[in-house]
């Protein structure tokens, strides 16, 4: 007696038609029926009512069929259970070293590491922190790390990776800011402001958005009051009146009731400051159990 036969068993008993069975378990319906016939003959007793099914051609369970049928469903399932088990005890006690930057979004970690404690409850996650997502991805060419969220697009071409949120940046500032009743706001506004910002050593983005402000003919730099190595410290002096910031729109900003969260209107010939955050791996380095927590990761339209 084979498991495929109880389930061919299973899902003839459940539509109580052969033909819609053979469908549904993609195989033919005299093979299904040649399957049914042998476990009648190994169990010695008939399952569906022969003289029903040729006279009426109607498909009903026997007595006998139907106490058969609540066996056969203990026994898939407890084989099913097996399977899991096995696999558990496999990998129970993995640990698997999760590499992120000082810089990357609590709520982007706390995000994937719910993913993962979700469908793999027997791996250990363990959180290995560097100092930029570039670090994160030279930690995974030297494999210290099997993980590593980072961001797209990869900057080492040994590695792969598997892009799940994406954002942009946008600008925060005071409820009573000159600005605070503009929809969006254009660069040209941004001339005279003074900058709250994340050191370049840390920030993800700085030269590019140097660059884009350059090309509008801003000089930010000079305009840079204070450099902070957190955005809920960002947040903080932008709400006491500090200045303004340059900030991922992700970010949880809610939390900061006195201040603003404005979109920037981009010219034609200007490039949006987008975010795209990835998990990324070394292909060589990728064990059965990373990829199939990698296929766990949402995917983008």
């Amino acid at each position: 007696m084979e498991l495929r036969q109880l389930r061919y068993f299973i899902e003839v008993a459940k539509e109580l038609h052969f033909g819609k069975a053979a469908q549904n378990l993609f195989v033919s319906q005299p093979a299904l029926s040649q399957q049914i016939q042998l476990l009648e003959s190994e169990l010695g007793v008939e399952l569906f009512d022969s003289t029903r099914r040729k006279q009426f051609r109607r498909v009903e369970l026997t007595p006998a069929g139907q106490v058969f049928l609540n066996e056969a469903h203990k026994v898939i399932r407890a084989s099913q259970r097996a399977v899991e088990l096995t696999r558990q005890t496999a990998h129970k006690g993995t640990l698997v070293k999760l590499g992120i930057y000082k810089m990357l979004l609590r709520e982007r970690i706390v995000e994937i590491l719910t993913l993962f404690s979700e469908h793999f409850p027997e791996v250990n996650i363990q959180l290995v922190e560097l100092p930029t997502y570039i670090s994160v991805q030279e930690a995974l060419v030297e494999g210290t790390i099997q993980l590593g969220m980072t961001l797209w697009p990869l900057r080492l071409d040994a590695l792969q990776g598997h892009v799940y949120r994406k954002g942009h940046l946008c600008v925060i500032l005071p409820k009573n800011h000159r600005l605070a009743s503009e929809a969006e706001l254009h660069l040209n506004s941004l001339k005279k402001e003074k900058w709250i910002e994340i050191p370049a050593t840390l920030h993800p983005f700085y030269t590019q958005v140097e660059s884009i402000f350059q090309q509008a003919g801003i000089n930010r730099k000079a305009s840079i009051t204070q450099e902070v190595s957190s955005l809920d410290l960002v947040g903080e002096l932008v709400s006491m009146n500090q200045g303004i910031a340059l900030v991922p729109i992700l970010f949880d900003w809610t939390r900061y009731p006195d201040i603003l969260v404005k979109n920037i209107q981009w010219d034609a010939d200007q490039h949006p400051l987008e975010i795209e955050y990835a998990i990324a791996y070394h292909p060589e380095h990728l064990t059965p159990r990373l990829k199939e927590m990698i296929q766990t990761l949402p995917s983008l339209p």
